[in-house]
């Protein structure tokens, strides 16, 4: 089925008219494997550690900064009416490297927290929980936006996510990924996956969600696990601190082609893996975090856990659509690194709340709108991806975007 370019045009005048002030700012996102001329990516091209007792200069609000609070317990995420969504996200990019997050996740059945790693060509690494299943995690990964196939999320079962802080790490490095839980190693990912890996520059998002609106899928609604109960907010996700570690140097991350394989990549007046193997986190903004909760997460050898269920017909938050193009992210494009770094010691400073999926299906949205054809299933999809952007844009806009291409698929 294609797209009539007229109704196209007639929907994206629906969705400028409807957006108003509550513009959906990733939906302009330069995706450098489909546009030339994207911005280089500010590189963080060292370490730094934030505990978030006050707003760092590191992180800036991506949804409902109202709902963001900081103080000696770090920075808290409340959900606490429909639409709400409050998120951060980087002003930096990482180029391989560590992020570690000391993370309580909030409570409430269809309420998810997210903590996840993003490119701009929409490779992808996930966290995510649930508040009505407090005892287990769900690891991703998605790469160049390809959601063909949900099968790759994993759960990992863990001490009550929603009780207590725990400490989560990801290790992302040109030969292989890996997830850890309190210093146990949880989940590896080979980079010959069939389904590609990520390889490209990434900022970190983190917030939370109402994966339970009935304004989303059924599909993302069971994944979500049930309807949120609004009455039974607030629903609030904690980050006690955040480290992270930028495996490159240099003062940005350059795509020098649209092959979309991490040897294509440019750090300006530095080097892609310039800094592996010595990454000493440094305190940012003496922002400190004296925290004792992580574990050493060399002595792991913990196996992952089932595969997820999530390939709903509903997505499941996922960034990218199957129709971007730039596929050269499989693994046959890598080359292992020359050497590899076992995990630190160091106790992880960083508690994650992921920004919500939600954001990820904007971008998601406008990838499929920009293809000239997509089939049956695909529109679908779409319409799932404008269902999932309303918690993120409000009422309103969400309702009219909606609305606006559900008549317009009616008219194909």
């Amino acid at each position: 089925m294609h797209f009539n370019a007229s109704l196209l045009g007639l929907f994206v005048c629906i969705l400028g008219v409807s957006a108003d002030s509550a513009s959906a700012t990733s939906l302009a996102t330069c995706n450098p494997l489909e546009t030339t001329g994207c911005s280089p990516d500010p590189a963080l091209a060292t370490s730094i550690s934030d505990n978030f007792e006050k707003e760092s200069s590191n992180y800036s609000p991506y949804r409902t900064p109202s709902r963001i609070s900081y103080g000696d317990d770090g920075v808290s995420f409340t959900l606490a009416e429909r639409f709400d969504n409050p998120s951060l996200v980087s002003n930096f990019y990482i180029m391989f490297g560590r992020t570690e997050v000391l993370l309580e996740s909030a409570s409430g059945n269809g309420v998810v927290s997210s903590f996840y790693l993003q490119s701009d060509d929409l490779d992808e690494i996930d966290l995510e929980w649930f508040g009505g299943i407090g005892d287990e995690v769900q690891s991703n990964f998605f790469s160049k936006g390809n959601t063909a196939t949900y099968d790759r999320g994993e759960y990992h079962p863990m001490a009550d996510a929603r009780a207590s802080y725990h400490n989560y790490t990801i290790d992302w490095k040109p030969d292989g990924l890996y997830w850890y839980i309190d210093g146990t190693l949880v989940r590896t990912l080979a980079n010959n996956t069939s389904e590609g890996y990520p390889q490209t520059p990434m900022r970190i998002y983190a917030g939370v969600w109402a994966g339970g609106d009935p304004s989303n899928s059924e599909g993302v609604i069971q994944w979500a696990g049930g309807a949120t109960d609004y009455s039974q907010a607030p629903f609030i996700m904690k980050i006690k601190s955040l480290s992270v570690s930028d495996y490159s140097t240099g003062s940005e991350y350059e795509y020098t082609d649209q092959s979309g394989a991490w040897t294509s990549i440019k750090a300006v007046d530095g080097k892609v893996l310039g800094r592996e193997g010595d990454t000493p986190v440094e305190d940012s903004e003496s922002n400190s975090s004296d925290s004792s909760e992580g574990s050493d997460s060399s002595s792991s050898t913990g196996s992952s856990s089932t595969n997820s269920s999530s390939g709903s017909t509903g997505s499941t938050g996922s960034t990218g659509s199957a129709g971007s193009t730039g596929s050269a992210g499989s693994a046959s494009s890598i080359s292992p690194a020359a050497t590899t770094v076992s995990p630190s010691n160091s106790s992880l400073t960083a508690t994650s709340s992921l920004t919500s999926k939600s954001s990820e299906t904007e971008t998601t949205l406008s990838t499929r709108l920009s293809s000239s054809s997509f089939n049956s299933s695909s529109s679908a999809s779409t319409v799932s991806a404008t269902k999932n952007v309303a918690p993120l844009l409000g009422g309103d806009f969400a309702a009219a975007a909606a609305v606006a291409l559900t008549f317009v698929l009616s008219l194909l």
